[in-house]
C-alpha cells in the first residue's frame, strides 16, 4: 500500500473523489490511496468502514439493477440469483466507464461470448436484448413513405435513394436466439440442439418505429441489402448488384417486395431528409 500523503500537502478534491470511488467499488485508485477514515467521518452508529461498504453495495445493486434492466428476458431466462451472478462477475471484468448507466450492457455480449463459449444463445439472447435497448434512443428521422416512392417519376425510380434508418442493427446471433427472446421458457426443439452445437446462425433486423422496437430475421440475400441499405444506396443499384447473382426479373421482383417490407415497417430514411 502506497503511503499516505503528508498532512501538510493534503489532497486535491480531485484525489479525494478518485480514493473515495476507487473504496465504493473496490477498484485500485490512480493516485494515493487513503483509508476509510481519512474520507468519510465515522461515529458510534457506523464506523467509516461501514459508511463505504453501505455506498459500495448501494452501486453494486445499482448496477446490476440497470443491467437487468436492458437484459430482462436474459435475467428471466436465468433467474435473480444466477443473473446477479453474472452482474457481479461482468462488472469485475467490465466495470462502468460511463458517467450514464444507459451504456453498462454494451460490452456484456461479447463478455459472454468469451465466457461461455459452449453456450453461444446466452451470448446471442443479450446481443439481440442490447440491440434493442441500443436502438430506442437514436436519431429520430422522417421515414420513406409508399406515397414518396409513387411521387418519383418512374424514369427515375431507379435513382431513388435507399438509406436505413439511423435506429436499427443487424446483428448475427445463435440460431434460436430469436426463440428464446419471443418465448424464455421454451427450450430448442431438438432439430435446433444440433444447429446449437454446430454454431449455426440466424440474421436479425432490429428497428425503432416511433416508441417502438421491432427485430425479425433475414436470409442472406435481404441481409446483404440491408448492409447496402446501411451505407447508402439506390433502387437501381441495389437491383442491379442482385442481378449479378441471379436473372434480372427474378431481382427486381425480389428488390421490390423487400422495399415494400421495409416502407412498412419504418425501415427507410426519407430522400428528402
Amino acid at each position: 500500500m502506497r503511503p499516505e500523503p503528508s498532512p501538510s500537502v493534503p489532497p486535491s478534491l480531485a484525489g479525494l473523489q478518485r480514493a473515495l470511488l476507487a473504496l465504493v467499488t473496490g477498484r485500485e485508485a490512480p493516485g494515493p490511496e487513503l483509508r476509510a477514515d481519512a474520507l468519510v467521518a465515522g461515529d458510534s452508529r457506523a464506523s467509516a468502514d461501514q459508511r463505504i461498504a453501505v455506498y459500495a453495495h448501494m452501486v453494486r445493486t445499482r448496477l446490476a439493477e440497470a443491467l437487468a434492466s436492458q437484459f430482462p428476458r436474459l435475467a428471466q431466462r436465468l433467474g435473480a440469483e444466477a443473473f446477479g451472478e453474472l452482474a457481479r462477475a461482468y462488472f469485475a471484468d467490465e466495470p462502468s466507464r460511463h458517467p450514464s448507466l444507459r451504456f453498462v450492457g454494451a460490452r456484456l455480449p461479447g463478455w459472454l461470448a468469451a465466457r461461455w463459449p459452449d453456450a453461444p444463445v446466452v451470448a446471442g439472447l443479450a446481443a439481440l436484448e442490447w440491440a434493442r435497448a441500443d436502438v430506442f434512443d437514436l436519431l429520430d428521422e422522417p421515414t420513406l413513405t409508399l406515397d414518396d416512392v409513387r411521387a418519383q417519376p418512374p424514369e427515375r425510380l431507379g435513382e431513388l435513394p435507399l438509406r436505413l434508418v439511423t435506429a436499427h442493427r443487424l446483428v448475427t446471433v445463435a440460431r434460436g436466439t430469436a426463440t428464446w427472446w419471443s418465448s424464455p421458457d421454451a427450450e430448442p426443439a431438438p432439430d435446433k440442439r444440433a444447429a446449437l452445437e454446430a454454431r449455426a446462425t440466424e440474421m436479425l433486423v432490429v428497428w425503432r418505429e416511433g416508441t417502438s422496437v421491432f427485430h425479425r430475421s433475414v436470409d442472406d440475400p435481404e441481409r446483404a441489402a440491408l448492409a447496402l441499405a446501411a451505407q447508402g444506396t439506390s433502387l437501381g443499384l441495389l437491383c442491379d448488384t442482385l442481378s449479378a447473382e441471379q436473372a434480372e426479373a427474378d431481382a427486381i421482383a425480389e428488390v421490390h417486395g423487400w422495399l415494400s417490407t421495409w416502407l412498412a415497417a419504418g425501415l427507410l430514411v426519407a430522400a428528402t431528409a
